[in-house]
């Protein structure tokens, strides 16, 4: 396996890319969702998170990025994060990586963030790929026994029906909206009669470990 360096021997204004779709097409579909982004005064860099069960897959999105050259040698690290539910603490495990910080990635922090929360651009349109759209419902799908729930309670109404629009341009996929037990937040539900459709779209970049996504 032959491991592309170039990046880690340029300072982060300078790394410029080109980058190809592959890789604009994960990280769109990550912050989509659980992806983060982080600007700083040198560039953007990407922090991709996943929960112990879901080792697997966040491995294998490291691996996507260290061949490539946008991220470092160090293996995914172990995170331990406690919640307070009620009167019991709740332990979660996960593993997480970030990418090099590139000047050439503040276009895409500008698109999806403002004043620090996450937005949905109309811009976005134009990358929303089946490989986006595979890594989103990687993140933020679940199979529903009749169809795929993408949760998008992170997103506001108007964002919810922009996403549910360009579903329907880029992909031909009618969804409908739903709320959530949230007040004011929604949910994307991919309906039966669309799965074979969405099924032939993402499964030639679907990861094996997130086949149960779309019921397989």
């Amino acid at each position: 396996m032959q491991i592309n360096s170039f990046h880690t021997v340029v300072k982060a204004k300078n790394r410029i890319g080109p980058h190809d779709q592959e890789i604009l097409s994960l990280i769109i579909g990550t912050l989509l969702g659980k992806g983060i982004s982080e600007r700083y005064i040198e560039g953007t860099r990407f922090i991709f998170k996943q929960s112990i069960i879901h080792k697997e897959y966040l491995f294998w999105l490291y691996n996507f990025f260290y061949i490539r050259g946008y991220c470092s040698n160090l293996k995914p690290r172990l995170y331990i994060r406690k919640l307070i539910i009620g009167n019991e603490e709740k332990v979660y495990y996960g593993y997480e990586f970030n990418t090099y910080t590139f000047r050439s990635f503040d276009w895409i922090h500008k698109m999806f963030y403002k004043k620090g929360k996450k937005t949905i651009n109309k811009k976005l349109i134009n990358y929303l790929t089946p490989l986006a759209l595979a890594i989103w419902i990687s993140d933020d799908g679940c199979w529903t026994q009749y169809g795929v729930r993408i949760a998008s309670n992170a997103f506001t109404l108007k964002e919810v029906e922009l996403l549910v629009n360009m579903l329907k341009i880029n992909f031909n996929i009618n969804c409908s909206i739903q709320e959530i037990h949230t007040k004011n937040k929604y949910s994307i539900y991919i309906k039966k009669e669309f799965i074979s459709k969405l099924r032939s779209i993402i499964l030639p970049h679907l990861h094996n470990s997130m086949l149960y996504k779309v019921g397989l």
